[in-house]
């Protein structure tokens, strides 16, 4: 897994908290939180956000990729927070935002990661 890919995420805007991606295999994460970020989770934001969350929320809406098109990212917006998930190949990723509505930032990821 290709760690560069969180340095290149983190600064893409100065509204991204974190950025999470989980291995092909499901067992390995690695992430990078902005430094001035006050947790909202706590230590376990990694496990849940991006080894449990990621693959439920982006397995769900793939079992509709051959009637739908190709899935690029989903969107969970939250008081404190919204959630971008995107699925590359194999692999999860979770950008975490400030709580404002998140399409420009998305399609400036989205152009990063070529997808």
């Amino acid at each position: 897994m290709d760690e560069k890919i969180l340095d290149e995420i983190l600064p893409t805007d100065s509204r991204i908290r974190y950025v999470g991606i989980l291995s092909s295999d499901l067992k390995e994460v690695k992430s990078k939180m902005r430094k001035d970020v006050k947790l909202l989770l706590g230590n376990e934001a990694d496990e849940v956000l991006v080894k449990v969350l990621a693959p439920v929320v982006l397995g769900a809406l793939s079992q509709f990729t051959d009637r739908l098109g190709r899935l690029f990212c989903s969107i969970v917006r939250y008081e404190k927070v919204t959630l971008i998930f995107f699925k590359m190949g194999d692999m999860h990723m979770v950008v975490s935002t400030e709580p404002v509505a998140p399409y420009d930032i998305m399609k400036k990821l989205e152009e990063k990661l070529q997808i």
